[in-house]
């Protein structure tokens, strides 16, 4: 696991034409919370965010989190309007074996199916593997989220395994993870020919 200082070399703005990723703090929280009542969200969450009180929570956790190293959580940020959007993390990082997940992702409704999270993971996959000399990233979902699972695959991601009854969720369901990587070797291809246009 990585230490404050490491993380803070890398843990910056990243921005293209259309989102900035903001580090993430209180007042992008604040923000937040006008977000959070559309349950739709959070369907394949672990948890229930639709209260802003519970969005606050859980979000300050991330953001505790960033400040001792644990992770780097963005707010995404729509660049024409200055608006928080929702939010995105790096975590699990190990700087020693280089590697990194990319999740806790989530977007207001009005922002799903717009085309903002592939610019999200294009900025994060570019710092991942180009500035901070990641070797394997993951990415996971729950088995049953297809919409997740697609969006994945698009990006070049290759489906590793299935990790069974790996984490509780809303009800008390037990979900399968499916696990997700790209390795430093695929980037270079999947930035030429899924994001070329980027």
């Amino acid at each position: 696991m990585g230490s404050s200082s490491i993380n803070d070399t890398f843990y910056l703005p990243l921005s293209d034409d259309k989102i900035v990723l903001s580090p993430l703090i209180e007042s992008h929280i604040q923000q937040m919370r006008r977000l959070s009542g559309d349950s739709d969200i959070w369907t394949w969450y672990t948890e229930d965010l639709t209260n802003p009180d519970d969005l606050t929570n859980w979000m300050t956790k991330c953001l505790i989190e960033s400040e001792k190293g644990e992770k780097m959580s963005y707010a995404v940020v729509l660049k024409e309007t200055s608006e928080v959007i929702g939010a995105t993390s790096y975590g699990h990082i190990d700087w020693e074996e280089k590697g990194i997940e990319i999740g806790w992702t989530w977007l207001g409704a009005d922002y799903i199916g717009q085309g903002v999270n592939k610019h999200m993971k294009f900025l994060m996959l570019t710092h991942a593997f180009e500035a901070m000399e990641i070797e394997r990233l993951e990415l996971r979902t729950d088995e049953k989220n297809l919409r997740s699972r697609k969006a994945m695959e698009k990006i070049g991601a290759k489906h590793d395994g299935t990790l069974r009854s790996h984490r509780s969720t809303q009800g008390g369901r037990r979900r399968n993870t499916v696990v997700y990587s790209i390795l430093k070797s695929e980037w270079l291809n999947i930035r030429k020919t899924i994001f070329g246009d980027f």
